[in-house]
């Protein structure tokens, strides 16, 4: 058998004979030249010292150092199996869920944007597809897992992808070719958990995949980015997707902190209710350190066994004493209230939707919280829902006829609901305008029956 330097003597021999650098050897390892690499003692092998965990920091007091409480404090991805743990809390589910809810409750609208064509057919055929798909809770169980774990996908089910590997790898254009009618069969909903990327641009920031996975791997399948609707409500900067799995910071997580001091303040009241009150027993304690010390200790037990609000106590009225030393409660109830109420300072829900607490007082009321709180789901609903439910109504658009109709868009519907009183008088108050506009001329009689159409007198 050749030994291994025999077989570099005859390569170098054989490839390099007239060469210059014939003598290389080029399966030996890289040697650093001289000046390179600094001195250092035979024991440290460490080249670079970037960490705060090496030896010059052993002493350091690491308690203040911020990476121990970067899990504690709600920063940093603590991974989905943690964050799927998480979800399994009330208090984390509460948040959540009324974010979700709130933002599809009174759903969507399918309308057309010019009155000269009757859409009405299209629109009742699209509302069903969107019945039978299920948009509106799927939707809302998409919101719910993207609270949990930063992100949540839809994937877009068709027909000619059903067995077909490539077909899943290649981009999803919304054109007739590509989704033809009755192509789609559903959407699926993928937790991230199952979801990894694949690859995506790291080095030019002006192309348009520059951190973003182009081809999602979903437990040994490629899927094409443009098949799986995402959604993030928080993202982050691009030197953490990453680290996030390119999806945002979970809202769940966001309220560990307010949380963990919850749950600390209500065990740590409920302890000291129980345990409010100590029985103090002054006598001997000679006999403590005498040896023998059983009598003692069968008072202690006996004292201890008679201790309720109904028991009595018997003490020696020349050598003992029985006080009782009381923490006072008063106070707890408002640190306690006020440690659960932080709860709705992350999420911005109102306590009377969070918690049920309504406000106290003169004349109190909490329709200025409830108002600012339906803002604030209609931005969430505008930045995160309004792509998603566009690319829906487009496939479901080819799905059904064959063509996207660029006059068919929708709107969502007002979170703030009226009684029946004040519906009344809206309504009474439009039906007066509409009156003096049609005796003007300004409106004709077919506007008036679309707007009555519309709003269901």
């Amino acid at each position: 058998m050749v030994k291994k330097t025999k077989l570099r003597e005859i390569y170098i021999s054989e490839t390099r004979k007239n060469s210059p650098i014939d003598k290389l050897d080029l399966f030996a390892p890289y040697e650093v030249p001289d000046g390179i690499v600094g001195e250092s003692d035979e024991d440290d092998h460490s080249l670079v010292s970037d960490s705060i965990f090496t030896d010059q920091f052993r002493n350091f007091n690491i308690t203040n150092d911020p990476m121990t409480t970067l899990f504690e404090e709600g920063i940093g991805f603590p991974g989905y199996p943690y964050l799927a743990q998480l979800s399994l809390r009330g208090e984390y589910r509460m948040v959540v869920e009324t974010r979700a809810e709130e933002a599809t409750r009174q759903w969507i609208t399918i309308k057309s944007q010019e009155n000269i064509v009757n859409y009405d057919d299209k629109i009742a055929q699209i509302n069903a597809e969107f019945k039978r798909l299920d948009v509106q809770g799927l939707l809302r169980k998409a919101l719910c897992t993207e609270g949990y774990f930063g992100q949540s996908f839809l994937y877009v089910d068709l027909q000619t992808a059903l067995h077909d590997p490539e077909e899943k790898m290649s981009p999803l254009f919304l054109t007739p070719k590509k989704i033809k009618k009755g192509e789609l069969k559903g959407f699926k909903l993928v937790d991230p958990t199952w979801v990894t990327p694949v690859n995506y641009d790291a080095i030019d920031p002006f192309s348009e995949d520059f951190y973003k996975p182009s081809i999602w791997w979903v437990l040994g399948q490629q899927i094409h980015s443009s098949r799986m609707i995402s959604m993030v409500s928080q993202p982050v900067p691009d030197i953490l997707k990453p680290a996030y799995n390119f999806g945002g910071v979970p809202l769940a997580f966001m309220c560990k902190p307010y949380v963990d001091n919850w749950l600390r303040t209500r065990q740590s009241v409920a302890d000291l209710i129980k345990s409010f009150s100590t029985m103090v027993l002054k006598t001997d304690l000679s006999q403590l350190l005498s040896p023998g010390c059983e009598e003692l200790s069968k008072r202690a037990e006996l004292m201890a066994a008679y201790r309720d609000n109904r028991g009595l106590q018997i003490v020696d009225k020349d050598s003992e004493d029985l006080t009782n030393i009381a923490t006072p409660l008063s106070g707890l109830d408002k640190l306690q209230a006020q440690s659960q109420e932080h709860l709705a300072s992350i999420s911005g829900i109102p306590l009377v939707k969070l918690l049920g607490i309504t406000p106290s007082g003169l004349n109190a009321s909490s329709d200025g919280e409830i108002r600012c709180f339906y803002d604030k789901i209609s931005a969430l609903q505008q930045s995160v829902l309004r792509q998603p439910i566009q690319t829906i109504l487009n496939i479901v658009q080819l799905h059904l006829f064959g063509i996207i109709d660029p006059n068919l868009t929708f709107e969502f519907n007002s979170l703030w609901q009226l009684d029946e009183v004040q519906q009344s008088q809206v309504d009474v108050n439009t039906a007066k305008v509409l009156a003096d506009y049609s005796n003007m001329g300004a409106v004709d009689t077919k506007k008036i029956k679309e707007i009555i159409s519309r709003k269901n007198f």
